[in-house]
């Protein structure tokens, strides 16, 4: 799931959208799965502070070089700014290299 205009409008769930409903679980939701698309392409090990009131959305990755990255509070920022806090520009800055969506194969090609 990405967020999109039909989910949110800076900040505000559009009412119907996927995150109209239950969205802390859901913005906690998409920033474990960043987090951990980084963790297996990059490496690296996720750190909490248990006694952290805010512990779910101040979860930490901690990547091989010893840099730290917060993927839960990216996914909180673009939710409440938009598309300027982008996820994509996000994860090719760490150096991920994202896929092309996978073309339909064709018997037929011309050439």
């Amino acid at each position: 799931m990405t967020i999109t205009p039909e989910h949110s409008n800076h900040g505000n769930p559009a009412v119907g959208g996927l995150l109209a409903t239950d969205v802390g679980p859901r913005l906690f939701a998409i920033g474990a799965y960043l987090g951990e698309t980084v963790r297996h392409n990059l490496g690296g090990v996720w750190e909490t502070d248990d006694e952290d009131p805010y512990g779910e959305m101040n979860i930490a990755l901690r990547l091989p070089d010893g840099s730290i990255v917060w993927p839960v509070q990216r996914v909180i920022k673009r939710f409440r700014n938009g598309p300027e806090d982008s996820i994509v520009g996000y994860a090719t800055g760490l150096g991920l290299r994202l896929a092309l969506p996978n073309r339909r194969r064709t018997w037929f090609r011309r050439n």
